[in-house]
């Protein structure tokens, strides 16, 4: 297991809009500024009257994952949608799509760069409204290239998520041949010794190990295919090392 500190992060940003970036290879000392298919994480604050401006994506797989707050959404693709909470986006930015977010009310959410199988896809923007804000006590896949995701990623990873309450135990998803990456949006877990809080992650591979909030917490697991082909040119998920 590898624990990766919140510590460790970028901060950008000011008072209105403000990142921290998770470079997730590069905390591991590895020559990829990602971790095989997540190029970077985006752990962000925005709030009235601010307003990112359009510009462009390029072989990026971005999820919206917020959890609180509105904002609202416009692209070249034509699409113009308010998201929040229980309305997520996933753009599939293959080979350009351009888009603005203007935030309705203070929001935090994860903004999750992935990597696309190859480059030059076909762009696409996807919305799915969920039932219910957060799912209580059991896995619920949000985006991955399984056919029963709600949100469809093309690249050969899984991704859930769960509000796991006080004392509460979940085991991982028993799935063979994978990266396991854990994600603490909030609250704070142990994770069999380590104890993560509000931004850290953990990744371990085929084990499942147990996983005991020690509050109400939110968490975002990834599950990663061994074998997953994916590109590491895109925009802003791929290596900076590179660039």
């Amino acid at each position: 297991m590898k624990v990766i500190r919140t510590s460790t992060k970028y901060p950008h940003g000011n008072d209105v809009f403000h990142i921290e970036i998770l470079y997730p290879g590069e905390v591991l000392g590895g020559q990829d500024t990602g971790f095989y298919t997540i190029g970077r994480i985006d752990h962000a604050n925005f709030r009235p009257p601010g307003l990112v401006p359009m510009h462009k994506h390029q072989d990026d797989e971005i999820l919206s994952y917020m959890r609180s707050g509105r904002q609202t959404h416009k692209d070249t693709a034509g699409n113009r949608e308010v998201i929040h909470a229980s309305k997520l986006m996933l753009m599939n930015a293959g080979s350009g799509v351009s888009h603005e977010e203007r935030a309705e009310e203070d929001l935090e959410m994860l903004q999750i760069f992935m990597r696309p199988s190859k480059n030059g896809l076909v762009p696409k923007v996807q919305f799915h409204a969920f039932e219910t804000i957060y799912s209580e006590n059991h896995w619920r896949l949000v985006a991955g290239n399984d056919d029963a995701a709600p949100l469809q990623l093309r690249v050969a990873t899984n991704i859930f998520d769960v509000r796991l309450s006080e004392n509460k135990v979940i085991p991982v998803p028993a799935t063979p041949d994978v990266f396991n990456f854990l994600y603490c949006f909030a609250g704070s877990v142990t994770v069999e010794e380590a104890l993560l809080s509000k931004g850290d992650c953990i990744i371990f591979d085929h084990e499942q190990p147990k996983i005991q909030a020690v509050i109400t917490s939110d968490l975002v697991l990834f599950q990663i295919k061994t074998d997953a082909v994916y590109s590491d040119s895109g925009m802003f998920s791929g290596n900076q090392r590179k660039s």
